[in-house]
């Protein structure tokens, strides 16, 4: 499946998928400096350059800085019209804690709309997850915390060390923070609700 990229412009530590020949990269603002630094080949800049000088060596998309939505947000608006349902952030996790809160309130609202929205780092991944989710280990254990999104959450997790079948987890239970895989695959299941999970490397 086509993937969009986007580098924003938070904390970065490096860029790890493959590109593929139907993939998009996009930069929201800054993070175009940030691509650069990763010799990231970019498609299109997308910003109102109030945090970095605008290029002329590339397509871009420039907004006005008075605006209602981050450069993130209509970086991920671009690739919707383009047709991408799958988008990985980077550069949206660390910096200012408000970008960050905001990134993952965005990626919930585009949740909603069908569109797989996750944020990624070194060491770090952020998703929603409002169905089944299934992953395949891969010799790495980390941890895992699941947070409702709403208060009539229905989940159901199997394969990490603590289990729950059917658990009504509401917005403000923290029961979910720091389970952890155990060398198998594992499920994570959602009914009535949606929650964002987090994977976080032991020594980060």
């Amino acid at each position: 499946m086509k993937t969009c990229y986007i580098i924003g412009g938070g904390s970065f530590d490096g860029f790890f998928d493959e590109i593929g020949k139907n993939d998009l990269v996009l930069a929201a603002d800054r993070g175009y400096t940030l691509a650069k630094s990763e010799n990231i080949n970019v498609d299109y800049i997308i910003g109102d350059f109030d945090s970095s000088k605008r290029p002329d060596d590339i397509n871009v998309i420039a907004l006005n800085p008075v605006k209602d939505f981050t450069d993130t947000v209509a970086a991920i608006e671009f690739a919707k019209e383009k047709g991408f349902r799958e988008i990985i952030i980077y550069g949206g996790l660390g910096g200012r804690e408000s970008h960050t809160i905001s990134n993952i309130r965005t990626i919930y609202h585009y949740q909603k709309q069908g569109i797989n929205v996750k944020l990624k780092s070194r060491s770090k991944e952020i998703f929603v997850v409002d169905d089944n989710f299934s992953y395949t280990y891969k010799n790495h254990d980390f941890y895992v915390s699941i947070f409702s999104l709403n208060d009539k959450t229905r989940l159901t997790i199997k394969g990490l060390y603590y289990e729950l079948e059917d658990y009504k987890m509401k917005i403000d239970d923290a029961l979910g923070v720091s389970n952890e895989t155990k060398k198998e695959d594992f499920e994570i299941g959602v009914k009535d609700g949606a929650v964002v999970v987090v994977f976080e490397d032991k020594d980060c």
